[in-house]
């Protein structure tokens, strides 16, 4: 590392912002700066990039001396540029020219408020371990920890005071942060202490502290000892034993990496850049290199990029000292264990099969009127539902709820109404750049399967409206096409050449057959396709998904080669709980009526017993976005569709994935080379159908090198 960390600890200098502008008829802030000012910060977490600034950069460089999971949330919560609620517009947070009512704050949550840190009791130790509210209640909720519930409870709280200004539940004007444990001696239980930070737009009260000087005016406050109980035993344990006591393994790390890139993406496009010996490389890009002023940093744990608001945003993670080791090889996005030695096949000419989708997509059409466009009708009634909750969804919310607990992305919703594929302007049609990517690996004697994984949308459109009309409106279409335009995409890719496996009529027939059986509101852990609060499938959706997959590899002429060597791999069955992606993407008030959500999935086992590792050196590449993640690199893990495509197929395949990058992932395959390339006997390029439509960077043509 070339330059000197700068610790997120006390400034030597220490200022007080004050929240307000001249003229501006705001009231004295009434906790003010009674103790010591000092500025919020751990004694493992470091800020390392010289120049970053909360309110301006694109890039943050954090260093993590002891890699426990409390640790790294830190590091990726606080005071990070990317996860500050936007400034409203204007006229939403005009004020309506009341004075604001500080009489009840935060409903009771909170008691002794004060506006300095160094007013705490907290010990000098207490004060430099800080814990990241925002995950730490996420995961307190989905372990079932004691305790876990009153913290959620006291974070809604605070987010909902709205000062008796009103707005609306989506106008956040301050949000609890962060938590620190405080020993209060023999005999009193342990304390918790919270701390508040205030959004910079927010100028009610004038004179708001700001140790840091970073625009965000601070608050603390302490958790009533009655609101805990005795709840606080269980919380400690966990707490201090596990998520603050236990350094990670590289394993573990590994997984962090993957939950924070999926849990991010939905709002900021992340996605894991693979680490090389120095950070930035040659493919960082000129903006962020400037900014960072000519620093680099060796061998980094882990690399986010982000593109938010199409400009590139990156944290950037490094493990140093003794937690080193825990982190090496954090973030591959691929497969690195080799599972079998390597298998050389000799060079085949491809053999799509296009025409069992193109005969079924034609069948369909004729079905349905024989036009696009009178099909596309027969189903309007639903397209016009999911527009207008498309319109009704308030800034800064991306998920609509539905009935019985099914939560659905606005994308999706607009890729199913979004009309014909086909004619999206430049740079948006899928179809020119399919096709070029199946010449190039023909070229190379290499076979392309097309895998567009269906969104909820489709299969569930009976979910998607909440009172009786408008549940009847998608009622009628369970197990029947909803989006034309999709089957008229896969007829034009099959006419071109390009071999695609239809999920959609498997997915609508299982969904039909739970209807007619009476099972269309069951949501046990294995009955359904889809993960009710997530935009990703379950483990039934992705191991049908695999079953369809290795029905086609059995057939290619070079299948054989690879059956001589066949593996018998085993499942077991591995469960957890959590929120899924959608949950924080809803507006403010819809936050509090779910729980977490209870899954299964079915962890592949080689032989021996060990678990199943994805293989960069087989000949099969499962290339896609996050749908070949879940399961497989976070949640229970060596669960995923790779891995069961594997042992469907009796061999391990090669897994290259991007969250929420299915349509660019290809760079990543052809960054390893065209030697690399071709020593492969197929790609199977799985991704998310709603990415078909106004995909966020465009699909962008390859250069082969």
């Amino acid at each position: 590392m070339s330059d000197t960390p700068t610790r997120l600890v006390p400034f030597l200098a220490v200022t007080l912002l004050l929240v307000g502008t001249c003229g501006h008829s705001g009231v004295a802030f009434p906790w003010p700066a009674t103790g010591k000012m000092i500025s919020s910060g751990s004694a493992d977490v470091l800020t390392v990039n010289k120049n970053y600034r909360r309110g301006t950069s694109q890039v943050l460089v954090r260093e993590i001396a002891r890699p426990t999971r409390a640790n790294l949330d830190y590091a990726a919560y606080d005071a990070n540029f990317m996860n500050a609620d936007p400034d409203p517009e204007g006229a939403m947070r005009a004020t309506t020219g009341k004075r604001p009512d500080t009489s009840h704050p935060f409903g009771g949550a909170l008691e002794l408020l004060t506006g300095t840190l160094g007013s705490l009791p907290l010990t000098p130790e207490e004060r430099q371990h800080p814990l990241a509210l925002a995950p730490l209640v996420e995961l307190l909720t989905s372990k079932h920890i004691p305790g876990g519930d009153t913290i959620e409870d006291t974070a809604a709280k605070v987010r909902a005071e709205d000062w008796g200004l009103g707005g609306g539940p989506q106008l956040v004007r301050q949000a609890a942060v962060a938590a620190y444990l405080h020993d209060a001696g023999t005999g009193k239980a342990t304390e918790l202490w919270v701390k508040i930070e205030f959004a910079p737009w927010f100028k009610e009260f004038v004179g708001i502290p700001d140790a840091d000087g970073d625009g965000f005016g601070e608050l603390y406050g302490r958790v009533p000892a009655q609101a805990l109980g005795d709840k606080i035993s269980a919380l400690l344990a966990f707490i201090r034993d596990d998520y603050a006591g236990r350094v990670l393994s590289p394993a573990e790390v590994k997984k962090w990496a993957h939950q924070l890139a999926s849990y991010w993406y939905p709002s900021y496009n992340t996605d894991l850049v693979t680490p090389g010996e120095s950070w930035p490389d040659a493919e960082t890009e000129p903006e962020i290199i400037a900014e960072l002023g000519g620093q680099h940093f060796a061998s980094p744990a882990v690399v986010m990029r982000g593109k938010p608001q199409g400009k590139p945003v990156y944290n950037v993670f490094l493990v140093t000292g003794a937690g080193a080791a825990a982190a090496e090889g954090a973030a591959s996005g691929s497969g690195v264990a080799k599972a079998t030695p390597k298998l050389s096949l000799p060079r085949t000419t491809p053999s799509p099969q296009p025409n069992a989708v193109i005969a079924a997509v034609k069948t369909e059409l004729n079905a349905n009127g024989g036009s696009w466009n009178r099909w596309a009708a027969a189903v309007a009634p639903l397209n016009d539902l999911m527009r207008t909750k498309l319109k009704a969804i308030p800034a800064g919310a991306k998920a609509v709820a539905g009935d019985d607990g099914f939560l659905f992305f606005g994308q999706s919703m607009a890729y199913a109404t979004g009309g014909d594929l086909e004619k999206q302007k430049r740079g948006r049609n899928p179809v020119p750049v399919i096709l070029q990517f199946k010449k190039l690996l023909a070229e190379r004697g290499v076979d392309l399967l097309f895998v567009p994984v269906p969104t909820k949308e489709e299969i569930f459109p009976d979910k998607i409206g909440i009172t009786p009309v408008e549940r009847a409106t998608g009622a009628h279409l369970v197990g029947k096409v909803v989006n034309p335009f999709e089957r008229k995409f896969l007829l034009d890719l099959g006419e071109k050449g390009v071999e695609v496996v239809d999920l959609l009529p498997l997915f609508l027939g299982v969904r039909a057959d739970e209807e007619s059986k009476g099972h269309s509101t069951a949501r046990h852990e294995k009955a359904s396709l889809y993960q009710a609060q997530d935009t990703h499938w379950t483990n039934r959706g992705l191991e049908l998904a695999a079953r369809a997959v290795a029905e086609r590899i059995k057939t290619y002429p070079w299948y054989k080669e690879i059956a001589a060597h066949r593996r018998i791999y085993k499942t077991k069955e591995s469960t957890f709980s959590r929120h899924g992606d959608l949950h924080s993407r809803l507006p403010e008030a819809d936050k509090g009526r779910y729980q977490p959500e209870n899954l299964v999935g079915d962890q592949v086992l080689n032989s021996d017993g060990t678990l199943y590792e994805d293989d960069a050196d087989s000949p099969i590449v499962v290339l896609g976005d996050s749908f070949t993640g879940v399961f497989e690199l976070m949640d229970c893990e060596h669960a995923g569709v790779s891995a069961h495509l594997a042992k469907e197929i009796g061999y391990p395949v090669d897994l290259v994935m991007s969250y929420g990058g299915g349509p660019n992932v290809r760079q990543k395959l052809l960054r390893r080379g065209l030697k690399a390339l071709e020593a492969k006997k197929l790609v199977v390029w799985m991704m998310t159908a709603r990415d078909l439509y106004d995909f966020w960077e465009g699909w962008q043509p390859v250069s082969a090198k």
